[in-house]
């Protein structure tokens, strides 16, 4: 009787140590259109070489112990709704809207965003014929006659519709923005410039009538979103997450953007 006793108690030790072991398993997801060299392809399979955020989001496995990351890719609204729904614990890039609090949680400090623990920053510019009369002085755009298009659901829209202005948006490529502002459905373009630009540089000869307007419109930090409910059932492991996301872009960023830019 000791001798089964003794052994059902080191089966269950044993059961216990195996559960403590495992670990957690947590869903993410990013857009399903390139935004290089931050995320590649417009696809919804995640790609061998996927962008660095992703290799960023991934490293998270490294630097935090006990995490097994899985990751999805949709259009920009879906990756919302569903981390609105807690059907996934996190979506990234996002940049910080006050109204976006509805849906998930930011990185805060002080009752406020916390910049130290963004992925990254990106600039937002305007984009127009070359013959075009728009004009943008870092404050007002004027001699625009139309639409400015813009990513469906991107911050952008919002910021631009607030000043009064009439925003196309659409859920196309890159290429499918730019092709709209050749074809005049719309007559200017916001767009993240480090899509914007890589495309215009790669594809100068199709694009060589579209121009670039400075200053940037709008520069941002880009964080990672985690659902209310991952939060509110993990709240230490979400600081933990959002803590080495700084210590990634800070140790390890420079050295993934590397393989990107050859």
């Amino acid at each position: 009787m000791i001798k089964k006793a003794l052994l059902a108690v080191t089966l269950v030790c044993g059961m216990s140590a195996s559960l403590a072991a495992a670990p957690l398993e947590i869903l993410f997801a990013y857009e399903n259109r390139e935004q290089p060299p931050y995320y590649i392809g417009n696809t919804s399979r995640i790609l061998p070489k996927p962008g660095v955020a992703v290799e960023m989001i991934m490293q998270l496995e490294k630097w935090v112990p006990d995490l097994e990351i899985s990751l999805e890719r949709h259009l920009w609204q879906r990756c919302k709704k569903k981390l609105q729904s807690g059907r996934i614990d996190g979506i990234f890039n996002a940049s910080f809207k006050p109204e976006r609090l509805t849906i998930g949680t930011y990185p805060m400090k002080n009752g406020e965003v916390d910049p130290s623990r963004r992925i990254t920053t990106i600039s937002y510019s305007l984009y127009k014929l070359r013959s075009s009369p728009v004009r943008y002085d870092g404050k007002n755009i004027t001699r625009l006659t139309g639409k400015i298009g813009a990513p469906r659901g991107y911050s952008i829209v919002g910021d631009l519709k607030k000043k009064g202005f009439a925003v196309e948006e659409s859920d196309a490529t890159a290429l499918g923005h730019f092709k709209n502002l050749l074809s005049g459905w719309v007559k200017a373009l916001a767009m993240q410039d480090i899509t914007a630009d890589a495309l215009l540089k790669k594809r100068a000869d199709q694009f060589e009538d579209i121009v670039k307007i400075y200053p940037p419109l709008a520069t941002k930090p880009y964080y990672l979103m985690l659902s209310h409910k991952f939060v509110d059932k993990h709240p230490a492991l979400a600081e933990k997450i959002w803590n080495a996301i700084a210590k990634i872009r800070k140790k390890e960023m420079d050295s993934i953007v590397r393989k990107y830019a050859e």
